[in-house]
Parts: C-alpha cells; sequence; structure tokens
C-alpha cells in the first residue's frame, strides 16, 4: 500500500507537465497533427485537380475540427482518429487562440471564412453555437432552405465581405436542395514580398513539361540575393524560401524536383516535418543565388471535398442514418456539402524593393529556376501550419 502510494506521488507531477494547458504546449501539440493532415489532403486534391491548383489544407482541417464540436460517439471518434485533434476542452480552445492571433496579425494579406449553414428548423443548441463563435474566422448561419435564393444570397453575401470581395458567388441555391448542413469555407492569399522582384528583370519565357517539352510561355520574376536554399534528398527537391513582410513568419517554400514527378513530391513531404526545413536552412545559412519563379494567379473550387474526406477514413459524418451531431441539434442531421474556394496571386510587388543593390552582389551564385512544374507551401513559421499549398504545371501570361 505504501509502495503504492508513492507511485501516485511520483507521477503526480509528471502527468501535471505532460497535461500542462498554455499557449505553448498548445502550439507544440498543435503542429504534428495540422502538418500531416495537411500533406496528406495536398496529395488528394493534387491527384483531383490535375496537379494544378491552391488550396488551404489548414481551412479543411478547421471545418472538420467544428463539425467535432458537436459530433459525438462513434461519430466525433473518427473526426479525431483522421485529423488528431486534441480531446481535452482547454487545448481546443487554445488553438483558437492561436488561429485568432494568425488571422488578426495577418489579416492584411490572407482572407479565410468558415460558413456553417444549417436549416433553421432543426434548432441548433446555444452551447454549440457558442463554443463555435469562440473562433473568429468561423460563422454560423441558420437559414431557410425551403428559399434556396435568398439562402444563398444571404451566404454569398457575408462570404463576400469576409473576403474583401475577392471571392463571390461560392454558394448557389440548388446547394440547399435535399441538405441539412453545408459548409462552406472561402481563403484567399495575396502576396506582399519582404524584397520585391523587380519587374525591369520579368520576361517571358517558355514553361516545360517534366519531359523537358516546352509546353507554353509564362512571367518569369527574377531576383538575385541571399536565401535559405537547400537541398532535401529524401523527398528529391530544392527547396528555396520566399520571405513575406511579416516579420520573417510567413514565407513561400518553393519546392522543384531535382529528380522523379512533382506528382511524388506531396506524397514525400510525409516522409519529413516543416522543421526538418528550417533546420537544413538555419545549418546551411543563406546562400547567394538567383531565384526566377512565374507570376502566377490560380483560384481553386473543390466540391468534392466529401468524396476525400471518405477516403481519409471520415465516414459516418456523411450517412444520414450513421452521423450523430448531437452536439448541434437534438435533431437527426448529417453532412451534405463541405467545399472550398481559394484564391492566391503572386506578383512582383512587396514591400521593400530593393533591399540589397544587385551591382554589390559579387561571388558565386546558386539559381532556382521555376520554369517547369513546381510545388508551392505557405507557412507560418510561429506554428509550423501549412496556410496554403498549391502546384503550378499549367503555364499561362499572367
Amino acid at each position: 500500500m505504501v509502495k503504492i502510494k508513492f507511485a501516485i506521488l511520483f507521477l503526480t507531477p509528471v502527468l501535471c507537465v505532460k497535461f500542462s494547458c498554455n499557449h505553448e504546449s498548445a502550439v507544440n501539440t498543435f503542429k504534428r497533427p495540422t502538418y500531416d493532415f495537411s500533406v496528406r489532403l495536398l496529395d488528394r486534391v493534387a491527384q483531383e485537380t490535375g496537379y494544378h491548383f491552391v488550396f488551404s489544407p489548414l481551412s479543411t482541417w478547421l471545418q472538420l475540427m467544428t463539425l467535432a464540436e458537436g459530433a459525438r460517439g462513434p461519430t466525433e471518434r473518427e473526426i479525431r482518429k483522421v485529423t488528431r485533434y486534441h480531446r481535452m476542452l482547454c487545448f481546443r480552445r487554445k488553438y483558437k487562440e492561436v488561429l485568432n492571433g494568425m488571422d488578426e496579425e495577418l489579416g492584411f494579406m490572407t482572407k479565410r471564412t468558415n460558413v456553417i449553414i444549417i436549416n433553421k428548423l432543426l434548432n441548433v443548441k446555444n452551447s454549440f453555437q457558442n463554443e463555435i463563435q469562440k473562433s473568429n474566422s468561423t460563422k454560423i448561419l441558420s437559414l431557410n432552405f425551403n428559399e434556396p435564393d435568398d439562402a444563398a444570397a444571404k451566404a454569398n453575401e457575408i462570404i463576400q465581405m469576409d473576403t474583401d470581395g475577392v471571392i463571390k458567388d461560392s454558394i448557389q441555391a440548388e446547394d440547399f436542395n435535399m441538405s441539412v448542413l453545408l459548409m462552406t469555407e472561402t481563403a484567399y492569399f495575396k502576396s506582399d514580398w519582404k524584397t520585391s522582384f523587380n519587374p525591369v528583370y520579368t520576361s517571358t519565357e517558355p514553361f516545360f513539361s517534366e519531359e523537358k517539352v516546352p509546353i507554353g510561355n509564362v512571367r518569369l520574376m527574377s531576383q538575385t540575393g541571399y536565401f535559405n536554399l537547400t537541398t532535401l534528398p529524401l523527398i528529391n527537391a530544392k527547396v528555396i524560401e520566399l520571405p513575406f513582410n511579416t516579420n520573417d513568419r510567413i514565407s513561400m517554400l518553393v519546392l522543384l524536383p531535382t529528380k522523379g514527378s512533382v506528382q511524388n513530391l506531396l506524397y514525400y513531404l510525409k516522409d519529413i516535418r516543416l522543421m526538418t526545413i528550417f533546420n537544413n536552412f538555419k545549418r546551411e545559412g543563406t546562400k547567394l543565388a538567383t531565384v526566377r519563379i512565374p507570376r502566377f494567379n490560380i483560384k481553386t473550387e473543390l466540391e468534392n471535398i466529401p468524396e476525400l474526406m471518405y477516403d481519409m477514413g471520415v465516414k459516418r459524418i456523411f450517412y444520414p442514418e450513421l452521423a450523430d451531431f448531437g452536439g448541434i441539434s437534438d435533431f437527426k442531421m448529417h453532412t451534405s456539402l463541405i467545399t472550398q474556394v481559394a484564391d492566391i496571386e503572386v506578383t512582383e510587388k512587396g514591400a521593400t524593393a530593393g533591399a540589397v543593390a544587385e551591382f554589390l552582389i559579387v561571388g558565386n551564385n546558386e539559381e532556382l529556376k521555376a520554369d517547369r512544374p513546381f510545388v508551392y507551401l505557405i507557412v507560418d513559421r510561429k506554428t509550423d501550419v501549412i496556410l496554403f499549398g498549391g502546384i503550378y504545371s499549367t503555364p499561362n501570361i499572367y
């Protein structure tokens, strides 16, 4: 008996440290699940979009987390198994604080809104609404699904306002037919480089397929300077970091295959972490390099997210007879539609032009020329979150 008491006394401090719910521990437990989910989903989206797209995996992760707050029993367990979202309410609320802080700090360059639309006849519980509204980017709309034109107009008005008019008419009237719960995520990103590309050096050049066959023309931007640049044999890619004007918090990683296909690159990312890339940058130091990437604008509207979620293991939420959302309403409901509209624009524009005079740069410099298909990730160094990801493979003049 004495031994058991000593064991309990010995373990108690350890358990307290392990489950200490604060901002730092929340960020640490947040990193790996969101990264693993993101690269798996991006790989699936790539296959569905012909390997030319932009997508916000974080947005879909948050949509599932929103559903998890109202899910019960096997439905809740299935969502948590795929997303590895923390079971403790304190941690989940800390996650929302982290994301709210991110949204506030980055609001000038990215907008994201998650709209949950529920038939007003289902009487959404106040407890669910109060919990969901702790996230600044999530809104619950209780609309009359029997008036689809009016419901779509009201939903689109909110989405358009939240994205500063960038994304319009993402909800259609027919989306309300035979539906009880709709979720739509809209997000856009417009780059604002820490050091801009000089438009004088932007030129029209051919863009090649992975078989080195010209397939069109692009406007290649060019910049020479000191960059974080590394080669990762584990994923067969060369990676360069292009920081945005956010105190080095947000940057774009451009990943160019050194061998193999860009179609495999997102799949390979599951074998590393963002920290692997950042540690390589820190160990090797900045390098004198010339980077050449296309100007581009990509908008991707994805409506078959339920199919992708089903493939990843989230299944019960789509079946009326299996879904249990007792935390949302006492009425039987299931998820009938999950969509995302994402938009990204990449141009020469930057807040700081000509940080290093080019004629002062001397020495041997490396080059990363993205004139063939490449992967791009917009990442938050503070949380190791992939905000947006995609592949550029279909050239056009922008």
